[in-house]
């Protein structure tokens, strides 16, 4: 197992390598010339061509493209993850005062996700091609197909603009996270809930659910002690790709209702052409999705003796 597991890190390791690369070429081929920017920020007009080639050599942007990855890269692993261009604060102070932020978002509405597919699907099972499962079915894809922003904009016109239940802009409460955690949990909910609802469905067709009904036992209690252990490495593996990509939709759900998140200092950076600040927290991406995968796989082969078995093999 630990082998297993120290193999998976190092290819954890070796993913993210590469990824940081790929986002460093992108970052530097995009258009505009970070010295002259930063040149043109500290004197105004006043910067000159000798002004930029002085800042340029200074940051090291004359030398070969591998040499300035590696460069970053060793003052990254170091935690230096230099200066915004936009703020004028050290990336690690960014951070620091951002991540909670996101990290509130994303936590609350994973948990939120997770039980709102996990209610759903099993209501849906339960029903069984009842009216309360097509009814379920439709919320499902009307939930997986509607944009983040638009679900945002309908959930503050409905419930703080027109019913006042709760703010629809920045941090003034519990009541503020509500409609952020509904808006970024409804498309992994709807997607969790239909992987929840079909593989309950093949589970319920197994030699253990005949022998539950066998045995005298409801359709809820079959599907509660026999059917839903045996669907939970498939949900805790889709439920890990869905947490993985509710970092996206924080971009937009930040910018919607005022978080002062990860997202939100992303976009800025994008329009301020801020290159210090987009590697930067694109490295912090690259970083989340390759941990919560290792963690999902670590997860998995602990619940699952089968996969320990298969890796050996």
């Amino acid at each position: 197992m630990t082998r297993m597991f120290l193999r998976r890190a190092v290819l954890a390791v070796l993913l993210m390598l590469a990824a940081t690369a790929l986002t460093f070429a992108l970052v530097t081929a995009a258009p505009g010339n970070v010295a002259a920017l930063i040149a043109e920020r500290a004197a105004g007009a006043g910067a000159d061509g000798a002004m930029i080639k002085r800042i340029s050599h200074e940051l090291g942007l004359d030398d070969p493209l591998p040499v300035r990855y590696f460069h970053w890269l060793g003052k990254t692993a170091s935690g230096d993850f230099g200066t915004s261009l936009r703020t004028g604060k050290l990336m690690t102070a960014e951070f620091a005062e951002r991540i909670p932020v996101t990290a509130t978002l994303l936590t609350g509405g994973g948990a939120l996700a997770f039980f709102m597919s996990l209610g759903l699907g099993l209501w849906g099972a339960v029903s069984n091609g009842g009216i309360v499962d097509r009814i379920l079915h439709g919320v499902a894809l009307v939930g997986a197909s509607t944009p983040n922003f638009f679900v945002a904009a309908m959930l503050v016109i409905i419930f703080a603009v027109g019913l006042r239940w709760v703010p629809s802009f920045g941090v003034s409460g519990p009541a503020s996270w509500v409609l952020p955690w509904l808006t970024i949990a409804l498309f992994p909910a709807s997607v969790l809930s239909r992987v929840i609802r079909v593989n309950l469905q093949d589970a319920m067709s197994r030699p253990f659910a005949t022998t539950g009904f066998a045995k005298g036992l409801s359709r809820r209690d079959v599907l509660l002690r026999e059917a839903l252990p045996n669907i939970a490495i498939p949900f805790i593996t889709t439920f890990g790709a869905q947490f993985t990509l509710m970092i996206i939709g924080a971009i937009v759900v930040e910018r919607v209702f005022g978080l002062n998140g990860i997202g939100a200092f992303f976009i800025e950076a994008i329009r301020f052409r801020d290159f210090v600040g987009m590697q930067a927290v694109l490295t912090l991406f690259v970083i989340f999705f390759v941990s919560v995968n290792l963690l999902v796989d670590l997860i998995a082969m602990l619940a699952d003796p089968r996969l320990r078995r298969l890796r050996r093999a």
